[in-house]
């Protein structure tokens, strides 16, 4: 097990560190339409900047970024971050169906899975895909800056992923 300074655990994750490094570089980003570079960002973040510029190329190939290159360039988000969402995310970094897996690593699809765990694994898995489809970006945006959500919001509550 690996500690902090502080003697506590690591905070886990059920996403890969791309990922988790995507929704980092995602919330800095500003949503007027300027092109941040992805060393800026990766300087911000705190990651390397080529393994940031990749994690950004797979979000522009998922339509989440638009880049340009040139002095001015950079990569900014395509569309409003209440329009993103950690599903549409999630799915370009980790794929369509990142947690279809059985989690004894029997193969077999969904319905060939007979192992004790599927039911509660789906049961699951359908909260945490309800959760990542009705959570923006925006959202996550808020809980960073510590405004939260307006207060006539639908909008589940960002938690840290």
């Amino acid at each position: 097990m690996h500690h902090s300074e502080s003697g506590l655990p690591h905070p886990r994750s059920i996403f890969h560190a791309p990922t988790r490094y995507a929704l980092q570089a995602l919330v800095c980003l500003p949503d007027d339409g300027t092109y941040r570079l992805a060393r800026n960002l990766a300087s911000e973040v705190g990651i390397p900047g080529p393994f940031l510029a990749k994690i950004l190329q797979t979000l522009g190939h998922a339509g989440i970024l638009e880049s340009q290159r040139g002095p001015t360039g950079g990569f900014r988000l395509n569309r409003a971050p209440e329009h993103i969402t950690l599903k549409d995310i999630v799915s370009a970094m980790e794929g369509p169906e990142p947690f279809e897996e059985c989690l004894l690593g029997h193969h077999g699809d969904k319905d060939g899975c007979h192992c004790p765990i599927r039911p509660a694994w789906d049961l699951l898995q359908n909260l945490l895909t309800t959760v990542l489809a009705t959570t923006s970006l925006r959202d996550l945006q808020l809980a960073q800056h510590g405004s939260g959500p307006p207060e006539d919001s639908d909008s589940p509550v960002a938690a840290p992923v």
